[in-house]
């Protein structure tokens, strides 16, 4: 069950804004770097696609790009469409259920493990034509992200949590709550427990 004072969760959105934030990296936007260029959104229809705009705008003019209001200005269309932008949760309990013993009562339930894991998806679509050629300059395919954020415990000890979005909030707000990592399977640096899904190992 979710708690929060307005329509969506704080958490919820930032899983999003995450999974957006890779999906685009993963675009490369040079074969347009430079050129005037008319952002075309008739066909994204997705939740926060608002944020989605913005942040294409963003890297476009990252790339030195001039955004024009008007599609005969431009040098270059680009059009952006999702194939699918939301949330998803799962439950993993290793415990015992309560046992019944009748007029002895009961033995309690016992959970030895728990783990809750949120991820959030963004897959985006993005085409640059010429205006005059009608020539295709950039297709990027689909650009597929995926942000997480998992919050156990242990034998009643925790919550920790992990996954991207905490990495996120520690980076950019300097605040922790407790981010369990582990060596990475390259040896040169270290990653987070979300990167493989399993349960709470220390770093040694």
């Amino acid at each position: 069950m979710k708690e929060s004072d307005t329509a969506r969760t704080g958490l919820e959105q930032l899983l999003i804004s995450n999974a957006v934030d890779q999906s685009l990296s993963k675009v490369d936007f040079s074969p347009i770097a430079g050129a005037k260029v008319h952002l075309k959104t008739d066909f994204l229809d997705c939740v926060d696609k608002n944020y989605i705009i913005l942040t294409t705008r963003s890297k476009l003019m990252a790339n030195r790009c001039t955004l024009m209001d008007k599609a005969d200005e431009a040098d270059v269309v680009l059009e952006i469409a999702s194939g699918g932008v939301g949330t998803d949760r799962t439950d993993l309990t290793v415990g015992s259920p309560e046992i019944p013993l009748g007029l002895m009562g009961s033995i309690p339930k016992v959970n030895v493990y728990e783990r809750k894991k949120a991820m959030g998806t963004a897959k985006l679509v993005l085409v640059a034509t010429d205006t005059k050629t009608k020539q295709p300059i950039l297709n990027s395919g689909f650009s597929l992200a995926r942000s997480d954020h998992q919050h156990w415990t242990m034998m009643g000890a925790g919550p920790v949590l992990s996954g991207s979005v905490a990495e996120q909030l520690k980076e950019h707000t300097g605040t922790s709550e407790t981010i369990i990592q582990m060596p990475s399977t390259q040896g040169s640096s270290t990653a987070t427990m979300a990167s493989r899904g399993d349960g709470p190992t220390m770093k040694r």
